[in-house]
């Protein structure tokens, strides 16, 4: 299996989702192998995070990625769960949102941030990747419509980048709320689950239709 070939399929402008059926699938393990890749390509990276900067952390560490030594102007974190933990962190290129938080609060001190964000990468091609999106409903008392006005605000503000790319990663027992949102909006969509003592993944939207085990190796047409 190459991940370069996932990564190559999203288009311009356009939104690869993986979708874990279950903790158990390892979606999120295969999310972050396609992380891997990119950082290898040097591509420019906006992580948004919404789990714990500590279990981020540690699936990078088990991947061999060190957090510390990949944080750049070129791999960027928006740490929206310790922004509303009020968890400060003091380490660079890891930003946060400052005092009170609710739903409404939290999309318009976003979209001042990633007006930002914006100038930094004019002309360049971004690539977003949020771990997990399905944290948003630990965070926002109305996921579904603050998740849509923050992705909505991304779209507005970034319009100064040629080419915005996603990869998101989700985990589909967290947060069922959001899953029609983000499957409608996504280019290419992979769903992994765990299937006896393996995993298989399963391209149900894009250019084309596989199964494939995105751990192994291992294909099947």
């Amino acid at each position: 299996m190459e991940l370069s070939k996932f990564i190559d399929a999203v288009p311009e402008n356009g939104t690869l989702t993986i979708i874990a059926r279950g903790p158990d699938s390892n979606g999120d393990v295969f999310g972050i192998m396609l992380l891997k890749e990119l950082l290898k390509r040097g591509e420019p990276i906006f992580v948004i995070l919404y789990e714990p900067l500590l279990v981020f952390r540690s699936n990078l560490e088990r991947e061999g990625i060190s957090l510390e030594e990949a944080l750049s102007e070129r791999f960027m974190v928006f740490d929206v769960f310790g922004s509303f933990k009020g968890i400060e962190r003091d380490l660079p290129y890891v930003y946060q949102l400052k005092g009170y938080l609710d739903d409404g609060v939290f999309v318009t001190k976003y979209r001042e941030f990633i007006k930002s964000l914006a100038e930094r990468f004019a002309g360049e091609r971004l690539w977003i990747f949020t771990y997990l999106s399905s944290g948003a409903c630990k965070l926002f008392k109305n996921p579904k419509k603050t998740y849509q006005l923050g992705w909505g605000a991304e779209i507005e503000v970034m319009g100064s980048i040629p080419d915005v790319r996603a990869i998101l990663v989700y985990d589909s027992t967290d947060c069922p709320e959001i899953e029609g949102f983000l499957y409608t909006f996504s280019d290419v969509v992979i769903e992994v689950l765990r299937e006896g003592l393996g995993r298989r993944a399963y391209i149900t939207k894009g250019p084309e239709s596989r199964v494939f085990d995105p751990f192994a190796g291992g294909e099947d047409g």
